[in-house]
């Protein structure tokens, strides 16, 4: 099954998802592959055994990605990882602190890391100001501001990736219904308030500091 979206189009089978996209100002198209497996044992210095892992997660499947898995030799960009989350109790050790990714990855499936990295590079450069170069007092002040606004931004994930890899036909065929009779619902206004409510409430769960 299939459902478009310019600039993206996207193929849904049961626990595989597979889409290509582009983005502003790129004249090219790269694909995205999400399955749902359960925890892969493999090195990860071993790029040809990742894209045959790949490959063989996706073999039999229809649409263009047959195509997509024959590019995969010559993709100078492969990327293959797990959509995972970190949880650290503490952000700082002595002189050190993380800010972004290694601090508080959400996932890609959050769709928030872009931000979660500039409000934390934002909040720390902040706090080190703030403390006239006191690094404890600011690393204490940075993790009391960015707390809150990092778990509500994690608890996206999660919920996102159950609607983008999803493990039955019957599930995608509702999904891919509500989709295409979106447009004409009354009331679609306030039921897309209500999808993106999530995302409302993560990106106002802090109020920056004028610094």
């Amino acid at each position: 099954m299939t459902s478009a979206a310019t600039p993206e189009l996207t193929y849904v089978s049961p626990r595989r998802t597979a889409l290509t996209y582009s983005t502003a100002g790129d004249a090219g198209a790269k694909a995205m592959f999400l399955f749902a497996s359960e925890s892969l044992d493999y090195d990860r210095h071993d790029v040809a055994q990742q894209k045959r892992m790949l490959a063989e997660a996706y073999a039999g499947e229809a649409w263009e990605v047959p195509r997509l898995l024959e590019a995969l030799d010559g993709a100078p960009d492969f990327y293959f990882d797990s959509l995972s989350q970190v949880h650290l109790d503490e952000w700082s050790r002595g002189r050190i602190a993380l800010v972004g990714d290694s601090a508080y990855c959400a996932s890609p499936a959050s769709g928030q890391g872009t931000s979660l990295a500039l409000v934390g590079a934002y909040v720390l450069a902040g706090e080190l100001a703030a403390a006239g170069g006191e690094h404890r007092a600011a690393f204490e002040a940075y993790e009391r501001e960015m707390r809150h606004f990092a778990a509500e931004n994690q608890k996206l994930g999660p919920a996102n990736i159950k609607h983008m890899v999803l493990p039955t036909k019957m599930q995608i065929s509702v999904q891919l219904t509500m989709l295409s009779v979106l447009g004409r619902l009354p009331g679609k206004e306030r039921m897309m308030a209500k999808v993106m409510e999530p995302v409302q409430i993560a990106a106002k769960a802090i109020t920056l500091k004028d610094y």
